[in-house]
C-alpha cells in the first residue's frame, strides 16, 4: 500500500499536504487507518501528467492512496486521473478552484472522494480531518488559519506570520523548487515543538526580490490606474498587451491593492476577463457571464476569477452584460 499526497505549490498547497501527511503519518487516521509514510509531490494542473511516471514507480499489485490538494480541476487533471483509476486505487480530490465547483458533478464520478468548497483547501482539509477526530499541531493550526484568512482576502491578526506565510509562498511558486516545497512540508507536518526552519529566510527573500526585478507587477499597476475607468464601485482596467515576464493574476491582485476596491481587468491580447472582489462576488459574476454564455472558461477562485472570453463577444458587449450584472447582485 502507497500513499501520495500531490499540492499546489502555494501556501494553500503545502499547509494542506501538510496536514494530510500529518494526519498519516503522525496520527494514522487518514487517507487509510494505520501510521504509513506518505510521499507528498508539487504539482499544477497542467504538469500533473508529468507525475504519472513517478506513480508509475509504485508496484502495480499495491494500492494506492492518491491525495489531490488544490489542484483545479481541468482536462489534463482528468486524464491523470483516469489513468491512476486504471490500476488499484482510491482517490481523494479537496479543492476550492472555480473549474471544480463548476464541474463538481464530473468529478464526483471519477474519484472516490470529493471535498469542494469557496473556502481554502488549507480550511476544506481541517475540517475533514477535524470531524475524523485529528488535532492539528499548534505551528499547523496557525499555518491554516493564517492561509484562510490570506486566501480570503482578509487580514491576519499575526501581521508577521502572514508576512512569513506569503513571502515563503511566492518563492516557492516562483523557483519551483520541489525539495524546498517538500522540506517546508515536513517541517509543517512534524510533531516536534522544536525543528529547525526548513529555509534560509534571507534566500527565500533574495528569491522573491530576484522575481520583482524579473517582472514588478505593482509599478505596472500604478501605470495602468489613470487609465480606469469606473462602473459602480469597480474599476475596469483594459490591459492592451501583457508583459511576457508577467502573469495575469498577479497584475490583477496588484491592481486591486492599488486602488483598495473591486477591479475587473481585460486582458486584450489573452482575451482573459479577472474580476477581483474582497468577498465570494467575483465567483458570483464569473458564474453569471458563464451562463450568459459570455464566458466559455473560468479559473481562480470566489475571490479571484479570471474568465476566456468567447472570441466572437467584443468587450463593449461584455461590459454592458457587466453593468446588468453588477445592478443584480448589488
Amino acid at each position: 500500500m502507497s500513499v501520495v499526497v500531490i499540492g499546489d505549490w502555494d501556501a494553500d498547497g503545502f499547509v494542506s499536504a501538510a496536514e494530510v501527511v500529518f494526519s498519516q503519518e503522525v496520527v494514522g487516521v487518514y487517507p487509510v487507518r494505520g501510521k504509513h509514510s506518505a510521499i507528498a509531490y508539487p504539482s499544477t494542473p497542467r504538469a500533473l501528467p508529468q507525475l504519472l511516471s513517478r506513480l508509475a514507480e509504485v508496484r502495480s499489485n499495491e494500492k494506492l492512496y492518491l491525495v489531490l490538494l488544490d489542484i483545479a480541476f481541468t482536462e489534463h487533471v482528468k486524464a491523470f486521473i483516469q489513468h491512476v483509476k486504471k490500476r488499484n486505487s482510491y482517490i481523494v480530490y479537496v479543492d476550492h478552484h472555480l473549474p471544480t465547483l463548476l464541474h463538481q458533478s464530473a468529478v464526483e464520478r471519477i474519484v472516490d472522494e470529493l471535498i469542494v468548497g469557496k473556502r481554502a483547501t488549507a480550511f476544506l482539509t481541517s475540517m475533514l480531518l477535524k470531524s475524523l477526530g485529528v488535532k492539528m499541531t499548534e505551528r499547523l493550526s496557525q499555518f491554516i488559519d493564517a492561509v484562510t484568512h490570506l486566501e480570503s482576502g482578509l487580514r491576519y491578526s499575526n501581521a508577521k506570520l502572514a508576512q512569513v506565510i506569503i513571502t515563503i509562498s511566492k518563492a516557492v511558486t516562483l523557483s519551483r523548487d520541489a525539495l524546498l516545497w517538500e522540506r517546508i512540508v515536513r517541517w509543517l507536518s512534524s510533531p516536534l515543538t522544536h525543528i529547525a526552519l526548513p529555509y534560509n529566510i534571507s534566500d527565500v527573500k533574495r528569491i522573491v526580490r530576484n522575481s520583482a526585478e524579473y517582472c514588478n507587477e505593482k509599478a505596472l499597476a500604478l501605470d495602468l490606474a489613470p487609465t480606469a475607468i469606473k462602473l459602480f464601485n469597480y474599476r475596469v482596467v483594459k490591459l492592451r498587451k501583457q508583459p511576457e515576464n508577467c502573469r495575469f493574476s498577479a497584475i490583477v491582485t496588484a491592481l486591486y491593492r492599488v486602488f483598495k476596491s473591486p477591479v475587473i481587468v481585460y486582458s486584450e491580447e489573452k482575451n482573459l476577463l479577472a474580476v477581483r472582489t474582497g468577498n465570494d462576488k467575483a465567483y458570483a459574476i464569473s458564474m453569471k457571464l458563464y451562463n450568459q454564455g459570455l464566458a466559455r472558461d473560468v479559473m481562480g477562485h470566489e475571490r479571484l476569477a479570471i474568465m476566456k472570453l468567447e472570441k466572437e463577444k467584443s468587450f463593449d458587449s461584455v461590459l454592458e452584460a457587466l453593468r446588468k450584472i453588477l445592478i443584480e447582485i448589488g
